[in-house]
């Protein structure tokens, strides 16, 4: 750490260069936002652990990519789909959806079937193999789960999940705030 003496405005500052949250922290800079910083380093790179978890649970699959996983995950979590739904689910349009079920039908991991009642309405299931697929994820990402639990005590596990919960709360608090901003 190279620490440099600054009598500005700015007070004395601390320099060190390791992360995004440390590339520049002072001593003057106010708790909330080092810890902000901290909190989003360290949200990042469970994300990425997530992604390597994804990676390998659908390595096996033919390389899966993204899209396809959360296609996966919200056909066996829901079950059937429309296609506007699946549209909706991943934020894509819904002549992108098509390209993505496309790809998975071609990799027999999805149906598609047209309503008997309307037949513009097409809806989007599991194979056999898309449901083995989607089972594989829920255990990898189970195992996963346990093995981060494991490094806390029951009391500290029950804190974090109450802590993670408020923190959703909130998070969805600013999304749609964020949302609203936008539309107006």
């Amino acid at each position: 750490m190279v620490r440099l003496s600054n009598y500005s405005c700015f007070g004395y500052f601390r320099f060190q260069k390791i992360s995004h949250s440390e590339i520049l922290v002072g001593e003057a800079m106010e708790t909330i936002d080092a810890r902000a910083a901290d909190f989003g380093d360290t949200v990042r790179d469970i994300l990425r652990q997530f992604q390597h978890l994804h990676g390998s649970a659908c390595g096996g699959a033919g390389n899966l990519g993204l899209q396809d996983v959360k296609v996966l995950e919200c056909l066996g979590e829901k079950g059937p789909q429309m296609m506007r739904a699946l549209a909706e689910h991943l934020d894509l349009a819904v002549n992108s959806i098509t390209s993505v079920i496309d790809h998975m039908e071609q990799k027999a991991l999805v149906t598609r079937t047209r309503s008997n009642q309307d037949r513009r309405v097409v809806n989007v299931d599991l194979t056999e193999s898309g449901s083995a697929i989607y089972r594989s994820l829920l255990d990898g990402r189970l195992r996963f789960y346990r093995a981060l639990l494991s490094a806390l005590n029951e009391d500290e596990q029950e804190i974090l999940l109450v802590l993670f919960r408020k923190i959703a709360r909130e998070g969805w608090k600013q999304v749609r705030t964020l949302t609203d901003d936008q539309v107006a």
